[in-house]
């Protein structure tokens, strides 16, 4: 009776606790265009931090680090699936999900190149984010991997 109780609670813990890493990991996945793109705007502005609140200062705060943390990650990605691909050819629906960054200089090239998308095409606001970043920065820097 013991040993149940016991293995019932393990199993609803884990469940619990898979259920929560999930719940979090796919927000990251699913923000709308508006909202990158309101979260990057601060990585264009330039503030006096004497004339801006502590509260302006967090918010900025928080706006930049999801900003560098998409484009990062989102970045990484695809760059890396470029530099291992193994074909020759890329099929033109995958080819979003696929860019060469080595002629990249910094983030903001990046961050540019996605609100410069973003602002072009104001019907995608409402869409998942990492769609259309993709396809904005894998558009300006196509995976044009050489093979030996």
């Amino acid at each position: 009776m013991k040993l149940n109780i016991i293995t019932t609670c393990i199993i609803l813990l884990v469940n619990l606790t898979l259920f929560n890493i999930k719940v979090w990991s796919n927000s990251f996945y699913d923000y709308p265009m508006f909202f990158l793109v309101n979260a990057c705007n601060i990585t264009q502005e330039s503030f006096n931090p004497n004339e801006v609140s502590k509260k302006e200062m967090l918010e900025g705060k928080k706006k930049y680090n999801t900003c560098m943390n998409f484009i990062m990650s989102l970045s990484t990605t695809l760059n890396s699936r470029c530099m291992s691909l193994e074909t020759e050819k890329i099929n033109p629906e995958e080819s979003m999900t696929y860019a060469d960054l080595s002629d990249v200089f910094s983030t903001q090239d990046l961050i540019r190149e996605v609100l410069l998308y973003s602002k072009n095409n104001p019907q995608f606001d409402n869409q998942i984010a990492w769609l259309h970043a993709a396809k904005a920065i894998s558009q300006k820097w196509p995976c044009k991997k050489i093979f030996n």
